[in-house]
């Protein structure tokens, strides 16, 4: 190990950060090996000559994973590590291009080289690709002393250099080394020649004998160690922090988690010197938690922490001296504190370092912003995964397992690829994994790993653009799917052998059937397969795309839930439902966008009746699994709610003192068990430091911010250009194989887009070709308040304070004749005829599994509702309004709050706007439309006008509303109409309100200051603001809206205006989704019809009522009614 001497933060005080975000994230790092501007730290090595190091195809990796594995074993990590995994051979061939070596002054053909130190090596010409017989040799010996081959004149004739190399040493107890090449770098062409060399392994009875393949070339450094022995280099932690706990026990708290060896200096208090055979070790104890540091009991160790007691000169290193002796852990270890014991009867003070081993690497990515919670995240997430790259692998966790798994790869790549963008070990995590191929056993032991293993080298061609890579792992990857399809059964899913192979199946860390989680990913592998076989042009692309196809046909057929819109945990009805299958499906883009919508829900509220006590619906188990989760919804439509969910479950880790993030965490369990160290059944089996939990990094980035790669290495990519709701700024950088991608929202609303060169930003339908910079307006949201909170209290109080009764007034399945198939009620909306006052009309949407169609039912009292009847079918196929007719924006005699709700005639009819879905098929089939119909009765209505009057397809519609036009409210000052509407952006599914107004109810302009409502972060209306419902109130406009945010649950809002353009809200519901006695609206209250009867002196406020009873109307009042 050796220490480099320049300090990071030297660095960030000499050179200027490379970016506006690193910049300003400064002051938020944590990595006490920090830089932007360079790998770091740096490897000392002296200057030599230049040149590359050449291995046999996955040699290289699997001595590394062989030489990590025995210290793992020396350490004594409590690790299982199954799977099959391939050894490096002793003995190889390499074979280079005569043709492409240098040529000296004198025409001559030569070749400079060294190999490994104390391996025999041979060189000699061949005359073809099938001539295996040596012709001529030139040279062979047993010293690994640079040497140089010149090819004379007789050897003019021959095609190939061949240089066998053998490591075998039978008077070492250590690993044989891999062969390998240096070649010196004399002249560049040398270069040329690496490209084509081949090699083969020249062991008998090896699989690989008779196999030709292209090399791994290194460029590096003769006097620098080969990279097979590389070692990480470190740097110095002497300054923790001494932290007394008790009268005995001093903890010293290095502040961060640190992966090196302790170091531990003890000096003689009474000036005695200090006889080597009188110093007696003292004891050290560890942890990444104070509890884990503190406990005596050996046997609750996660690793060895033997000392040795330093001798000799090293020269970073203090030797025993009279009055001090300086003992090192033999191990590296994984800690934050530690703990030093010193034997009985000895008087010695004490102190400790740590040399702290780190990868080499640059943050090339960085994020700040306005929210100092999300820039520690951000941060504390980087710092976790680089604390987990180490010995050239994206490791699990340091201080245990130490090894790579291919499961946690697939977090831990995304965030590699917004943060260090380290593409090498990334391929090199990816080639150990898969060298042995999954003939005899799956990846790391586990089914579910050998799929995640093919995902993730798609997902790595995507981030990282690296084709040479992908040539070279080609046939391994194609045996692999032939393999898993071989496995199938004669519906293509996947078969679970338990016995004859032992598969194992992983997913998460949780009890739960596990079966449809694995095919959900089996069908993401052949589609990843696919798009892999596309890349290299061969035919393999369409036998699997078909085979994925027909995995989704039997899936759906066999475990989806059509009048629920999930996933069956299995065929039996009674096992309910599969949150992890529901979670890939969405990740892996296996469901339909609607559908997706759809289970966003189950996943935020469990809102179907049988979700509750279904076992396979119960949370996840780990960090992994819930970043999976948060970027299901952020794809479904949810994205705030995501977000709001990340935000709580990773700072609740940071709160609790964490420097990096845990391997399994339960937000729930913190106020009994802060450290959460328990796991595996040991008291500290838990990782607090663990690759998988680095995901923010990624979706911060990728999902909050949309900057992703649209194509292989960021040639073409793409972003969001509105500033997400919270932020008041913010910088993001990227780092792409092609430069810096920077985003800067600043707070004169502009956005600073850079664009490198050889990459495209496709964004909002333009193309901007690289190199650029972008400047654009950004859309942010207004926090500001034009009422101020006093007024709208009390402007609010009015409406709070309701009295529950106790059934629905409409259920989900009304007695509605010729109409028996509805079995959900929606979109209340009640009122009276002019000329019938004693009686009230309300209609409602019956779904039936179709679509919507609008129902009315009449009533002498607002509570029992009778004569139920069609109002507006369906309309003809074809039509904007054939997937449903949503009556509900009605024109009134007067809008008062405390006036009756009487239609209006006007040109002798009724009128009416209404919100339109132009498919059948499912529930709000995007994009839907208003209308606007008429009646003459106030009973049955019909199209006034044949097409929409508000449609996503408007000139001057925008991007809040481009996904779809919900349903309209309309009211009057008696010169102008005004539609008040929600709409819906996609893809984060954020509804928000807007406003148009018309002269004639059939020509409608957009106001410019939309959305007039908007949805805000942490609040009841973080997802939702919708369904508007406008009252005047005296000197002020009040509205009735409903707000999806907190806990997934919609809940009945209010704002007020005084312009009916400006709206402050008030930011608690009026009425709480779950707040209703008997569970009818557990889920959602939303969708009000609010009517004053001015024979009691009552408001009666009708809503649709989601919860144990299905989707129904239920009924609040402000004064308690007499039900007797």
């Amino acid at each position: 190990m050796s220490s480099s001497n320049a300090r990071p933060e030297d660095n960030r005080r000499l050179t200027k950060p490379p970016s506006k975000a690193h910049e300003q994230s400064e002051r938020f790092v944590i990595d006490p090996a920090y830089s932007s501007t360079d790998r770091f730290p740096l490897c000392k090595h002296g200057a030599s000559c230049n040149g590359i190091w050449v291995y046999g195809d996955g040699e290289l990796e699997s001595y590394r994973l062989s030489v990590l594995r025995r210290r793992v074993k020396e350490a004594k990590l409590k690790v299982w590590y199954p799977g099959i995994f391939l050894v490096s051979r002793c003995r190889g061939i390499f074979r280079l291009p005569i043709s492409e070596l240098p040529l000296s002054e004198a025409g001559q053909r030569h070749f400079k080289f060294k190999s490994n130190d104390r391996s025999k090596v041979k060189a000699y010409l061949s005359e073809d690709s099938k001539d295996e017989k040596e012709q001529l040799v030139l040279y062979q010996a047993a010293v690994g002393d640079l040497h140089t081959v010149n090819i004379q004149n007789d050897g003019a004739h021959f095609t190939f250099l061949n240089v066998e190399v053998d490591t075998r040493n039978p008077d070492d107890d250590a690993l044989p080394e891999p062969p390998v090449l240096f070649i010196c770098n004399d002249n560049p062409s040398c270069f040329n020649g690496a490209v084509g060399c081949e090699w083969r392994c020249d062991e008998i009875g090896d699989e690989r004998w008779s196999k030709w393949s292209k090399c791994l070339v290194i460029a590096s450094s003769v006097t620098q160690n080969p990279p097979h022995a590389a070692v990480d280099p470190s740097i110095s932690m002497d300054k923790p922090t001494s932290l007394k706990v008790s009268n005995e026990a001093i903890i010293h708290d290095f502040s961060v988690e640190l992966y090196g060896r302790v170091e531990i200096k003890c000096y003689s208090q009474d000036g005695k010197a200090m006889l080597e055979s009188e110093v007696a070790p003292p004891r050290l104890f560890v942890g990444e938690s104070v509890e884990e540091a503190l406990d005596d009991n050996i046997a609750n160790q996660e690793q060895s922490t033997e000392l040795v007691l330093l001798r000799g000169c090293a020269k970073d290193c203090q030797a025993v001296d009279e009055n001090s002796s300086t003992w090192v852990s033999v191990h590296l270890l994984a800690f934050r504190f530690v703990r030093i014991d010193m034997p009985p009867g000895t008087s010695t003070a004490v102190s400790v370092s740590c040399e702290a081993s780190f990868r080499p690497v640059q943050y090339k990515g960085a994020f700040a912003s306005s929210d100092e919670v999300f820039n520690k995240i951000w941060m504390h997430s980087a710092y976790t995964l680089r604390m987990c790259m180490h010995h050239d692998f994206l490791l699990d966790g340091m201080k245990r397992d130490r090894l790579p798994w291919a499961g946690d790869l697939a977090i831990s790549l995304l965030s590699n690829a917004y943060t260090f963008a380290d593409a090498d070990i990334v391929a090199r995590s990816l080639t150990v994994l898969g060298r042995a191929g999954i003939a005899e056993r799956d990846i790391n032991g586990f089914l579910d790993y050998s799929l995640w293993w093919i995902i993730c080298n798609d997902l790595y061609q995507t981030y990282f653009g690296d084709m040479r890579f992908l040539h070279r792992e080609w046939h391994r990857l194609k045996l692999a799917v032939e393999n898993l399809i071989s496995r199938c059964d004669h519906r293509g899913l996947l078969v679970v052998d338990t016995e004859k192979r032992r598969d194992m199946v992983f997913i998460d860390w949780v009890d739960i059937n596990k079966f449809l989680p694995l095919q959900v990913l089996w069908w993401w592998a052949l589609d990843s397969a696919s798009s892999i076989a596309n890349r290299v042009g061969c035919c393999e692309k369409a036998t699997w795309k078909s085979l994925r196809d027909g995995v989704r046909e039997r899936l759906v057929e066999l475990f989806w839930d059509d009048s629920a819109s999930l996933w069956r945990a299995s065929s039996m009805s009674e096992d309910g439902f599969s949150r992890h299958a529901c979670i890939l499906s969405v990740v892996s883009g296996l469901v339909e966008p609607n559908d997706a919508g759809r289970i966003a829900e189950a996943l935020l509220q469990d809102g179907v009746d049988d979700l509750q006590g279904s076992v396979n619906m119960r949370p996840v188990a780990t960090p992994y699994m819930k970043m999976f989760e948060c970027l299901a919804l952020s794809r479904a439509g949810k994205l705030h709610v995501a977000v709001d969910k990340m935000r709580r479950y990773w700072s609740a880790m940071l709160d609790n003192g964490a420097s990096t993030f845990y391997e399994a965490f339960s937000v729930e369990a913190c106020d009994s068990d802060k450290t959460q160290a328990s796991f595996y059944g040991r008291p500290f089996g838990n990782s607090l430091c663990h690759a998988w939990s680095s995901g923010p990094c990624n979706f911060i980035s990728g999902a909050l911010f949309g900057i992703q790669p649209l194509s292989d290495g960021w040639r073409t990519w793409t972003c969001n250009f509105e500033l997400p709701f919270g932020f008041d700024w913010a910088s993001l950088a990227i780092p792409s194989p092609h430069g810096l991608i920077e985003l800067e929202f600043k707070v004169d609303n502009s956005l600073r887009i850079s664009v490198p060169s050889e990459t495209t930003l496709l964004l909002d339908g333009r193309e901007f070709v690289g190199p650029q910079i972008v400047v654009l307006p950004s859309v942010r949201p207004d926090r500001s308040r034009v009422i101020d909170d006093e007024t709208i209290l009390e402007w609010s109080q009015p409406y709070r304070d309701w009295h529950y009764y106790p059934h629905l007034v409409i259920p989900a399945k009304p007695t509605i004749p010729g109409y028996e198939g509805v079995y959900m009620t929606d979109v209340p909306s009640v009122y009276q005829i002019p000329g019938k006052e004693s009686k009230w009309y309300m209609t409602f949407i019956g779904f039936d599994g179709n679509g919507y169609q609008s129902f009315v039912a009449e009533s002498s009292d607002l509570i029992n509702w009778t004569n139920f009847r069609l109002a507006f079918g369906y309309g003809k196929e074809g039509d904007f309004d054939f997937g449903g007719r949503v009556l509900g924006g009605y024109l009134f005699e007067s809008y008062n709050v405390n006036k009756p709700r009487v239609l209006k005639r006007l040109r002798g009819k009724f009128w009416c706007l209404y919100g339109a879905y132009s498919k059948q098929g499912s529930y709000e089939i995007d994009p839907g439309y208003e209308g606007l119909c008429s009646s003459e009765d106030g009973i049955t209505w019909s199209r006034a006008i044949e097409s929409p009057i508000l449609s996503v397809c408007d000139g001057d519609a925008k991007a809040w509303e481009s996904g779809s036009i919900y349903q309209p409210w309309l009211i009057t000052d008696g010169k102008s109409f005004y539609n008040f509407y929600n709409a819906k952006r996609m893809p984060e599914w954020i509804e928000q309100i807007g406003v148009a107004s018309s002269n004639d109810l059939i020509d409608w302009q957009r106001n410019a200051g939309n959305p007039i409502v908007k949805v805000f972060p942490n609040d009841y209306d973080s997802q939702f603001c919708s369904d508007p419902k406008v009252y005047s109130d005296g000197n002020h406009w009040v509205m009735f809206y409903f707000g999806l945010g907190k806990e997934g649950k919609a809940s009945i809002m209010v704002a007020h205006s005084r312009d009916l353009l400006h709206w402050t809200k008030d930011k608690e519901p009026l009425y709480p989704a779950g707040g209703h006695p008997q569970g009818f609206d557990q889920q959602h209250a939303h969708k009000t019809s609010l009517v004053y009867n001015a024979s009691n002196k009552t408001y009666y406020l009708f809503y649709c009522a989601v919860g144990n009873k299905g989707r129904g109307v239920g009924l609040l009042t402000s004064r308690p009614l007499d039900t007797g």
